[in-house]
Parts: C-alpha cells; sequence; structure tokens
C-alpha cells in the first residue's frame, strides 16, 4: 500500500552506507512480494542494485536470471578458480561497474589483456592487488587507454607506466590509492602533479612506494604556480624524503584534513617543503598534545590539532630510532614549540631488541623542541632510561629542560615508599629551583597499535 517514492526510500536505508545495492541486500526485498520486486528492479539507477559475479556464481547463470543490471567482478587467483568465468564477465563490458582482482601475476594479466583492451564506460570502480616482488605491468591499452567513470582506483604492487594518462581521463576520480608501487612503476612527482591537476573531486590520495630507492628523479626547477586539489582532505605517502619534498612543492590542498608520512630512514631529514606545507595549510597553530612512539624497527611522532599529523619511519635499533625522532622533531620545532601534553610509548616487546648504551643526554636532546610541555607521561618500558636522564641533570640545568613541566607520569609499579623511576634527585632539584614537579603511575597504554602500520 505504501507508493512507489516511500519504498524507494525505504530500500535506499536498507542499503545503509553502502556505495552499491549487493544481491545479500536487495534479494530478500525483492522476495517479499511481486510490487516490492517491480519497484526495486523499476529504479535500478536510483537504488545502485547490483550483481556480483565470483568464484561461487557462474556468470552465464547470473545474468540468465536476472535483469540487465550493473555487475561486479571478484577474483583472487590465489584461490583455484575458474578463470574462464571472469573472462565471460569480463566480456559485457559495458555492464561492469566494478573490478577486483587479488593475487594478480604477469601470466593472470597477460590472460585477461585481450579482453580488457575494451573501454569500460559504466566502470565506477577498480581494484588490482599483487603480492609479489615483481609486481605485473599493466599495459598502455588497459581498458581502452582511458575510463572517464571511474571514481575510485586501488593499486596495489602492480606497475601502471601509463597511469598519468589514465588517470588524468577520470576527472571523476575520488580516490586513488597507489601502495606498494615496485620500481617499474616510478611516476615522477612532477608527472603525478600533473596528472592530478584535472582531479577536482579527488578526495583521498595515497601514494606508497614498495622501495626505499626507487629511481632518482630528474632534477626540475620547481614550478611558479601549485596544482590544487580542492577536494582533496587526505594524503598519505611512504617513500623517500626527496620524493615528498619535490611532489608537495608541486600542490595545493586547503580542505586537507589528515596527512600521514612514512618515510624511510635514511632520508628523513631536511625537509623544508613539509615544513612550508604544514604552515600553508593553517591549521596547526592549536596543537597542544604529541606523541611520541618508539617502536621495535619503527618510530612515530603524532601531532593532535585539527589536522591530524603522523610522521613515521623504520629503523633497526633503537638508538638510531631516539636520535631520527629527536632530528625529525628539531625540523618540527615551529608546530612543537606550542605542545602542552607529551606522551612517550614504547612497546612491551621493546626489551627484546638488541641492547645498545644510550647516553642519557640523547634522552634529554629529545625534550628540547617541547619548552610548552607542561604534563609528560612515560611507558613503563621507557620510564627507566628516562627517568636515569633526568636523575643526571646538573643544579644548573635542571630548570633548563622542559621549564615548564608540573607533572610527571610513569607507567609501571610503584614501590612502597619510592618515587616512580628513582628519581628523587630531579624532584628535590625542581623544587628547590622554584620549579616543583608532581609524580604519578601512568596507568594508560599507548593510544595506538603499531602493527597496524607495515
Amino acid at each position: 500500500m505504501l507508493p512507489e517514492d516511500v519504498l524507494l526510500e525505504i530500500f535506499d536505508r536498507c542499503r545503509g552506507d553502502i556505495e552499491y545495492f549487493i544481491p545479500k541486500i536487495w534479494k530478500p526485498l525483492i522476495h517479499v512480494c511481486r510490487s516490492w520486486r517491480q519497484v526495486a528492479f523499476a529504479y535500478p539507477q536510483r537504488l545502485r542494485l547490483l550483481l556480483v559475479c565470483d568464484l561461487r556464481t557462474p556468470v552465464q547463470k547470473l545474468l540468465d536470471i536476472w535483469p540487465p543490471l550493473f555487475v561486479a567482478v571478484r577474483h583472487s587467483f590465489n584461490v583455484e578458480g575458474d578463470e574462464n568465468n571472469v573472462i565471460s564477465t569480463l566480456e559485457h563490458h559495458h555492464r561492469v561497474r566494478w573490478i577486483v582482482f587479488k593475487g594478480l601475476t604477469s601470466n593472470v594479466l597477460e590472460s585477461l589483456t585481450a579482453v580488457m583492451q575494451e573501454p569500460f564506460p559504466a566502470l565506477t570502480g577498480l581494484r588490482l592487488e599483487s603480492s609479489g616482488e615483481m609486481g605485473p605491468i599493466i599495459p598502455d591499452a588497459f581498458l581502452g587507454g582511458s575510463s572517464p567513470q571511474l571514481r575510485k582506483v586501488f593499486l596495489e604492487g602492480v606497475a601502471f607506466p601509463a597511469l598519468p594518462r589514465f588517470v588524468a581521463s577520470a576527472t571523476h576520480l575520488t580516490n586513488l590509492r597507489l601502495q606498494h608501487i615496485p620500481d617499474t612503476g616510478y611516476i615522477s612527482p612532477e608527472a603525478m602533479a600533473t596528472c592530478l591537476a584535472g582531479l577536482p573531486q579527488l578526495e583521498e590520495l595515497i601514494i606508497g612506494f614498495q622501495s626505499p630507492q626507487p629511481p632518482p628523479p630528474p632534477i626540475l626547477p620547481l614550478p611558479l604556480t601549485r596544482t590544487t586539489l580542492p577536494a582533496l582532505t587526505y594524503l598519505e605517502f611512504r617513500g623517500v624524503g626527496e620524493y615528498l619534498e619535490d611532489f608537495i612543492a608541486r600542490i595545493n590542498t586547503p580542505r586537507l584534513d589528515s596527512l600521514d608520512v612514512w618515510l624511510f630512514m635514511d632520508l628523513i631529514f631536511g625537509i623544508p617543503q613539509l615544513n612550508n606545507f604544514i604552515h600553508n595549510a593553517n591549521r596547526l597553530e592549536l596543537c597542544k598534545r604529541a606523541y611520541i612512539e618508539l617502536y621495535p624497527w619503527s618510530a612515530r611522532i603524532s601531532i593532535e590539532s585539527p589536522i591530524p599529523l603522523h610522521l613515521r619511519f623504520k629503523c633497526d635499533r633503537l638508538d638510531w630510532r631516539l636520535s631520527s625522532i629527536t632530528r625529525l622533531c628539531d625540523e618540527l620545532f615551529p608546530f612543537l614549540s606550542k605542545v602542552e601534553r607529551l606522551e612517550i610509548n614504547g612497546d612491551p616487546d621493546l626489551q627484546l631488541e638488541p641492547q645498545v648504551d644510550i647516553e642519557p643526554t640523547q634522552w634529554l636532546e629529545l625534550f628540547q623542541p617541547f619548552p610548552a610541555v607542561q604534563s609528560l607521561y612515560v611507558s613503563k618500558n621507557l620510564g627507566p632510561p628516562i627517568a636515569h636522564a633526568l636523575r643526571e641533570l646538573t643544579e644548573e640545568r635542571v630548570a633548563e629542560v622542559l621549564p615548564l613541566l608540573r607533572s610527571l607520569s610513569i607507567g609501571g609499579p610503584q614501590p612502597n615508599g619510592v618515587i616512580l623511576g628513582g628519581i628523587e634527585p630531579f624532584v628535590t632539584a625542581r623544587q628547590l629551583s622554584g620549579h616543583p614537579i608532581t609524580v604519578t603511575r601512568w596507568k594508560e597504554d599507548s593510544q595506538w597499535d603499531p602493527r597496524d602500520d607495515d
């Protein structure tokens, strides 16, 4: 008895946040009654109805049973299955809406090349993944060389030399993820910035290289005007510092909401363009809280602000990570000078690393870019070395390190009658210098799981 427009609204809500109406959601609805089925199939575009072809669904059976709806093709070539079923689906290229291929190899891609040289005019989503060290190379004629309706492109571990030209044709693109780019798929910063210039709707951009040593970029003068990405809200980069510096010097991102950078350790210093890029965002000035994390084989600093900023790198030894994170903080001093709460976390497995001698001064140097810190929180694994460094401070310097510090919280148990970490000399010296502090036990754990970073 409900009118069509009300039924359509109800069906839309059943879809929820999913971009397309997949069969497991719309099939129960159309089996309720004939009128519901008629309404759903009368408005397939409005409801974004989609058929899904995978290992469990033979394509010919799928296409014969249902009306001519758009099709999503999903296949993992790591799993044994009928590749002919995939090829049969791709032959209906005018109906393919989404393509998701995992476990791609050069041989598999070669077998698909013939059928995928045709244009796919309805395609809005493309996801290609390869886990091999030498990723397959996508030919220039892939999808006819362009796909103007594409909105989302996810490439992982595959090389696509013609990507700049391909992406430039997809003017409706909102999400572009290029992860684990092999050396054979290297694209220069200049070419990357140029191809993005025609993407006014791009909201998310991820650029991540598989190797820390991609081919060196040519030395080119920076442009007088930058490429503006008006809709970009999320930017993630993983690679060498030189590439990042060259790339961000060529773009403007007025609506950026989040920046996540993972630099390969040996080339992380000297980041003037990154500093300028952050400064131009003009939304980091209110940052009052920062996190430093020293985990086995990686380190990260995160700044809590209107724009979440994460900078991280990989490194084998704790002393090298400490030295590197200190130098990185020095580079970011303008954005850290107003931080009032600083948390330093270490992984529970930190003690499993090869033991190295770290001079107390190395820990003290870490605090130099944080002159406004009032509250310092240290996890239990890093409490002993930091407490030892604070005990080593002379009376002349006790008020110079973290001069505004009022409270210190260290994780771990508190022995009876003993100030946490055995830092009584530091507490007493601060009291005598007129800069008293209180010491408590920090009960909180780390905010992030470092295992999610790889």
